[in-house]
């Protein structure tokens, strides 16, 4: 797939030929061995005969998101399509993801329509299998819009999502196996008229109705307000993402493969400065997609389609790469289709999570001690009382509380040297004695070994019912240094509330009074334990918390291990 300009050219040509005669011959059009090897993507590639798409990766293939309807005017027809766009964007190296419809504003069939629908969305897997074999079933399902003006409940799509699924599953492809994406949301709360249902309670909804069998992957919209500058777009992105997959990861999804469907920051108005800031925020949000793919334990996103590419009218002016390309200045710092061209330079890979991968932590209190309160470092990235959030007191007249700019927000402790983690508790706002609504909706556990810019991402958690603590153990205990609270959704509004962050360790051998480290208050107890191998204790008696050897008794060879984990005060 990487190629260089004059390598491309030369290969399209000999597959473009390739495909006019499988047309000719009605054989199916030859396909590539893998997918796009790229984060890049767009949604609506335009027409094959006149895009420039290639010039702005420089013969990269990348992914684009095209819209496919059963039921439509001819020219969205599968058939269509595939003669006229979709076989010449796929000899150039291109990935499409299908997002199939009945019909605009019928984005998945009403019930009398179900029936022939499938029968319908099996021709068109067959029509496209030399093309495509990456679906997205309907499209933003908890807005009126996409349904003829109707709610569309999660059950009822999910129900519909399973049969389609099986239609098109039904159906061999030669680019490799069917996936079928479960639609996406329309991300935010609920708008009056617009949006029935909040965008993550849906998707929760849907997964909580699905066991991971059912689903192939996930597809995902997410978005920035035209009226931020770009690094406040770049954060807002990434909570935006970043908490869905929170959704995904804690209702048992972490193993599915996630495409980015939409994206974007719309130039409005559209002036210069606007589109700068939305070029700025292009390239940026890719630099942080390829960070968080490049996160141990993140669960990393196949590709982020912006929308949109090319023109059609007025009313997508403002989101279109194409059109916007000849307003404004050049450059990769001033226009939108310079910097997708620069950002394909950096060739930031897709990425997909390994098969059968797990969580680190499961749902349960941990034991062993709270090392949080001894931490020899607090750092958050903004507001005040970090410290306030490792004093063992829950109150919201003592905790943790951000500024109010966009999330992500965080919470780092320094615990002073390594611990075996064995899990973690977090006390919401709702747990200080403040309304529940005001509980962290979305947020991540990270730990760091030895560096605190290291990290590893160990479990996404979604607090759905906004409860008041959200309790995590670890499989296995984990050795670390540095923990961080990184929260991506607030809840209520945009600022973070902890009252406290309690980080559990194992008791290390010889810490008699239990507070987690092994010192000269713990070495007095030992001495006076210490009787040598002729006086043993009975199970469970206080002064075999230094029985290194787990003999029954306290003697030389318990005081030279004793020697080697005394840490002396951590405080």
């Amino acid at each position: 797939m990487n190629r260089n300009a004059t390598q491309f050219s030369t290969y399209s040509l000999v597959r473009l030929s390739m495909v006019v005669v499988g047309v000719l011959w009605g054989a199916a059009a030859p396909a590539w061995s893998d997918d796009a090897g790229y984060l890049y993507g767009v949604h609506w590639y335009g027409d094959a005969g006149s895009s420039i798409v290639e010039d702005m990766t420089g013969g990269r293939g990348i992914w684009s998101l095209e819209t496919v309807m059963t039921n439509g005017d001819s020219w969205w027809g599968p058939e269509w399509q595939r003669d006229n766009r979709f076989q010449a964007m796929v000899s150039r190296g291109h990935s499409i993801i299908v997002r199939v419809e009945r019909n605009w504003g019928e984005t998945v069939p009403y019930a009398e329509n179900l029936a022939q629908y499938l029968v319908d969305v099996q021709a068109a897997a067959q029509a496209l299998a030399g093309v495509c074999h990456i679906w997205q079933i309907g499209n933003e399902m908890n807005i009126y819009g996409e349904w003829g003006g109707n709610m569309l409940t999660a059950s009822a799509y999910v129900d519909m999502y399973r049969q389609i699924r099986a239609a098109i599953k039904a159906v061999p492809s030669p680019l490799g196996e069917q996936i079928v994406l479960l639609g996406p949301v329309s991300p935010g709360d609920v708008i009056g008229g617009v949006r029935h249902t909040a965008g993550n309670d849906y998707l929760a909804q849907m997964c909580a109705l699905l066991a991971p069998a059912e689903v192939d992957g996930f597809a995902l919209h997410a978005y920035a307000a035209p009226w931020r500058d770009a690094a406040w777009c770049r954060d807002e992105f990434e909570a935006g993402y970043a908490t869905q997959l929170a959704i995904l990861d804690t209702k048992g999804f972490i193993d599915k493969p996630v495409y980015i469907t939409e994206w974007n920051r719309r130039v409005d108005p559209i002036n210069d400065p606007n589109e700068a800031q939305s070029a700025l925020f292009l390239a940026g949000a890719f630099e942080d997609l390829n960070a968080w793919n490049a996160l141990p334990g993140a669960h990393p996103i196949g590709c982020a389609c912006w929308f949109i590419y090319q023109y059609d009218s007025g009313t997508w002016a403002n989101y279109s790469i194409e059109y916007l390309h000849g307003v404004g200045p050049s450059g990769p710092d001033a226009d939108l289709w310079d910097s997708l061209q620069a950002a394909c330079a950096n060739e930031y890979p897709t990425a997909s999570p390994s098969p059968g991968a797990t969580s680190r932590m499961y749902d349960a209190i941990p034991s062993g001690v709270n090392v949080a309160t001894q931490a020899v470092g607090v750092c958050v990235d903004s507001g005040s009382g970090g410290e306030l959030a490792i004093d063992g007191i829950i109150s919201s007249d003592s905790q943790w509380i951000s500024d109010g700019s966009t999330p992500p927000h965080w919470l780092q402790l320094d615990l002073g040297q390594p611990r075996l983690l064995t899990g973690f508790v977090v006390h919401h706002a709702g747990a200080g004695g403040e309304p529940a609504f005001r509980n962290t909706e979305a947020f991540q556990f990270r730990t760091a070994l030895t560096d605190p810019a290291a990290w590893e991402v160990d479990v996404l958690v979604y607090n759905e019912g906004l409860v008041n603590c959200s309790a995590r153990s670890y499989n296995e205990p984990r050795l670390a240094r540095y923990v961080c609270l990184y929260v991506t959704d607030t809840g209520f509004d945009t600022v973070a509330r902890i009252p406290e962050l309690e980080v559990y360790a194992i008791i290390p051998m010889g810490d008699y009074d239990g507070d987690g480290d092994v010192d000269g208050t713990d070495f007095a107890h030992f001495t006076f334990c210490m009787q040598g191998p002729d006086e043993t204790y009975v199970t469970g008696h206080t002064c075999l918390a230094g029985d290194a050897d787990e003999d029954l008794d306290l003697d030389l060879a318990d005081l030279a291990i004793f020697q080697t984990g005394f840490t002396g005060s951590i405080n």
